[in-house]
């Protein structure tokens, strides 16, 4: 029962279709070593036999509710925070798992200050393998807690799986926002963050596996909904003078995601709804980065797509000719010279090695030469493969 010492957590699992990895999840919470706990499963209306798992389970504080229709993850859990019996509040997904002291650390940081919300690092694993811990350890430690909503204006922070929150706050607050397709928990902890602090542990006490199916791979959804956050807190952004970093890092997350398109759908219309002239000029310059990196990517995706062919095309030539299947001439020499030229595109991408473009430099007088001899040919030839092949692995 709860008391003073312990008060009773409640734990949300809001689960989908995952009866394949759901046991691993729900026993990390079941063996947490904060014994003080409820755990609600929110079955988001499975039909995998998660239900007969569930009620399998012979542990008291087991509790169960399932929907008929598919709410999706926030609603789910924001509908397990109102059956909540405890003072405090967890979230845990179906296809991740706590460390055994995830619980007691945090709580024990909870309760020693004036925090609302204390979350943790986890650690994000493939196949087994961690891949990193975040947040990165290169953040200052002080940076991340107490008062982090200028942080949070700029970068996220805090996963929903580490959050440990007063289940009173998390209500007043609103709870996720059930219309957004991802980023929920960055919305979520930049609203909380400007009038609350936040505690934080540096252990990575929850294992996060990156999984196919994921809502996480929903990247065209996290540049929208961070056009949404810039929509809602502007004035604070110009307040701090954060506008224009904010949409340089959002900017480079549109181009490692390949959302550029996106980014400037949303950029147009955050422009042409919230911005002054003044700004409006300034964005432009925003649209012609992600124009010119659309076109990067377009002519990366042609070089990528021809390298190999140019190849396979020189080494027939060489066959050809070496089998005497072929007889060398203007019109040959003239294809080798255009394929070998179609590379000046790379050094609109890459930064294309001072040896390669020695090479190719040398290909291509000796490509210009009108009377090439006969002996020098297959030695041409063979050089043109090493370049190609150079190039593959630059690309």
């Amino acid at each position: 029962m709860e008391n003073q010492k312990t008060p009773l957590v409640s734990v949300v699992i809001p689960t989908y279709n995952r009866i394949h990895s759901l046991p691993a999840s729900v026993e990390s919470v079941l063996k947490q070593t904060y014994e003080n706990l409820e755990l609600i499963i929110m079955d988001d209306g499975s039909g995998d036999g998660t239900e007969a798992y569930v009620k399998s389970i012979a542990d008291e504080r087991v509790r169960y509710q399932k929907s008929d229709v598919n709410m999706g993850p926030s609603a789910a859990r924001n509908k397990g925070a109102e059956l909540a019996s405890g003072e405090y509040l967890a979230f845990q997904d179906s296809d991740d798992e706590w460390m055994p002291d995830k619980l007691e650390k945090q709580m024990k940081v909870m309760l020693a200050g004036d925090n609302a919300l204390v979350y943790c690092e986890f650690g994000l694993h493939r196949n087994g393998e961690l891949l990193a811990i975040i947040p990165p350890r290169k953040i200052p430690y002080q940076e991340k807690q107490g008062s982090l909503f200028s942080y949070l204006l700029l970068y996220p922070l805090i996963s929903t799986q580490t959050i440990l929150i007063k289940t009173r706050d998390f209500i007043e607050m609103g709870g996720f926002n059930e219309t957004l397709k991802a980023y929920e928990d960055f919305e979520f902890t930049l609203r909380f963050s400007r009038n609350h602090k936040i505690g934080f542990v540096e252990n990575a006490l929850v294992k996060v596996n990156s999984l196919p199916g994921s809502v996480s791979k929903q990247f065209g959804e996290r540049i929208r909904v961070q056009f949404y956050m810039m929509r809602e807190m502007l004035p604070h952004l110009r307040e701090q003078n954060l506008l224009w970093r904010k949409l340089e890092i959002v900017l480079d997350e549109a181009k490692t995601l390949a959302c550029h398109a996106v980014f400037l759908e949303e950029l147009r219309n955050f422009s042409e709804e919230l911005l002054s002239a003044e700004e409006q000029k300034r964005a432009e310059a925003f649209s012609e980065k992600i124009g010119q990196d659309m076109e990067d990517c377009r002519l990366k995706a042609y070089i990528g797509e021809n390298l190999q062919q140019l190849k396979q095309k020189t080494l027939y030539i060489y066959e050809a000719l070496y089998e005497n299947r072929l007889a060398w001439s203007c019109k040959v020499q003239e294809t080798l010279l255009e394929m070998v030229n179609s590379t000046v595109l790379l050094e609109k991408v890459f930064r294309m090695p001072e040896e390669a473009k020695s090479r190719r430099a040398l290909i291509q007088r000796s490509l210009s030469e009108e009377n090439l001899a006969e002996t020098d040919r297959l030695y041409l030839l063979a050089d043109i493969v090493e370049l190609f092949e150079t190039l593959e692995k630059l690309w």
